[in-house]
């Protein structure tokens, strides 16, 4: 049985087959195939003028990534034993599990694709075969170009090793000159924001800190084709925001970009087309707006979708008086624009007294406070509280918001609103089904009238 390089049988013969002459390769060959936080083996880098995407071989256009019918299938055993048994005897000793099947895929030069699904869907098996840290069980891969992706956390750099010396060791599994890097360290550094920390050893760093380093990195050095699976998931709302400025920026000037997150606000923002997979294969393949809005309604029909760091995130420390323990979303952390959002949350009065209840909510990339609102303001008077235990529930309009993420925060404060006296923070995410997306920070109900006619919002 003869296969396309890339190709292997379910059950592999004890050799691996070499490259096929017809031009196609198995995952990270014909492209740099190493990543600055999950590091593979260096497979070689194409020449720049064969690498970027969209250029041309036998009067062919070559797109930076192309899958077809792509498949990674894993055997499970139960023991060690299994296996060797397997291998001795020919007898199948293993049950098989396909984390991958069937999918076809290609990405045009400068194109950002996000990929999207449950846990377990296949997504960051995905990026690993495009990034050449594993290798496709069936079907066809190619890319070309230099890559750089980040994808588990931690994987790629010594803990032993300064940040500066990790740098230059992360640098160079990529392929990039030392003299390369030693030019953009100071850019590298500055940007990652570690210029106090650098010469510390890596294992002093925050999770958060890592991620800074990692991305600032393979930002940096010029990238043809970018992978990135959930790195925006760790770091501070402030960074973020400059991760996204960044990856528009590198995308603008030509890179390919393949972005995995939970995040559909972060998705809908950044790309034009989205993949959803779903146990493995392509749910649907096409224009942002709407697999996300499909991804959403299924989501919301199948149970609580998975939001990054959904609901409660964050207790503040008790001022004595009373103490705000749980909150809870409903109808869950993601919403559609309109639909009422209902916080309720228990606290407990340790001291009698009159109180005031209080929301709050920020744009959570950028901490901007778009509404901050209390009982005492809305010609409620403050409620006399005895100790003991309570619960609080309101409701917030979304109507004016735009889609994106936010943070809520809710609480007690005193009678004077000087005093905040303990409260909780949530996340949740807005979604918005319109085609057309309001890049302002809330919406207004507007009547318009031209000559007397009044236009409705949806009239053509």
């Amino acid at each position: 049985m003869r296969l396309a390089a890339g190709d292997q049988p379910l059950h592999p013969p004890r050799r691996w087959l070499p490259p096929d002459t017809a031009g196609w390769q198995p995952a990270g060959w014909g492209g740099l195939s190493c990543a600055a936080v999950l590091a593979a083996p260096v497979r070689g880098l194409q020449p720049r003028a064969v690498a970027s995407g969209q250029g041309t071989a036998g009067g062919l256009v070559v797109k930076p990534i192309e899958l077809e019918q792509v498949g990674k299938y894993y055997r499970i055993y139960a023991n060690p034993r299994d296996r060797l048994v397997e291998l001795l005897t020919g007898r199948s000793r293993h049950t098989g599990h396909w984390a991958l099947q069937g999918v076809d895929l290609s990405l045009e030069k400068g194109e950002a694709v996000g990929v999207i699904g449950n846990n377990g869907a296949g997504k960051s098996t995905l990026l690993k075969l495009i990034a050449g840290t594993l290798l496709p069980s069936t079907g066809r891969l190619r890319c070309r170009g230099r890559l750089t992706a980040i994808l588990e956390l931690g994987t790629g750099f010594h803990p032993e090793f300064s940040g500066r010396e990790n740098l230059y060791y992360a640098a160079s599994l990529m392929g990039v000159a030392r003299q390369e890097v030693a030019q953009r360290f100071d850019a590298i550094v500055a940007f990652a924001g570690l210029e106090a920390v650098i010469d510390q050893p890596l294992k002093t760093y925050s999770t958060g800190m890592v991620v800074r380093l990692a991305f600032s990195l393979v930002t940096s050095i010029d990238p043809e084709i970018l992978i990135i699976d959930e790195a925006l998931a760790v770091g501070d709302r402030s960074f973020q925001k400059r991760c996204l400025d960044r990856m528009v920026e590198i995308q603008q000037s030509g890179t390919t970009i393949l972005f995995c997150s939970h995040s559909m606000h972060h998705v809908m923002q950044f790309c034009s087309r989205a993949l959803w997979l779903e146990q493995g294969r392509v749910r649907e393949l096409g224009p942002v707006s709407t697999v996300v809005d499909h991804y959403i309604a299924a989501s919301l029909q199948g149970g609580a979708p998975q939001v990054p760091e959904a609901g409660r995130i964050r207790q503040a420390q008790s001022a004595n008086r009373c103490q705000v323990a749980g909150i809870e979303l409903s109808p869950s952390a993601l919403v559609r624009r309109g639909e009422p959002l209902q916080v309720a949350f228990g606290f407990t009065v340790l001291e009698a007294s009159h109180y005031t209840f209080g929301v709050a909510l920020e744009l959570r990339d950028t901490a901007t406070r778009l509404v901050a609102e209390t009982t005492l303001e809305n010609g409620i008077a403050p409620v006399w509280l005895e100790t003991g235990r309570y619960t609080f529930t309101l409701r917030v309009d979304t109507s004016p918001l735009r889609s994106g993420a936010y943070t809520l925060f809710a609480g007690l404060l005193d009678d004077t609103l000087l005093q905040i006296e303990d409260y909780e923070e949530a996340v949740f995410e807005l979604v918005d089904s319109e085609v057309v997306r309001s890049p302002a920070m809330i919406r207004a109900n507007v009547d318009w009238d031209l000559d007397g006619r009044f236009f409705h919002r949806d009239s053509a």
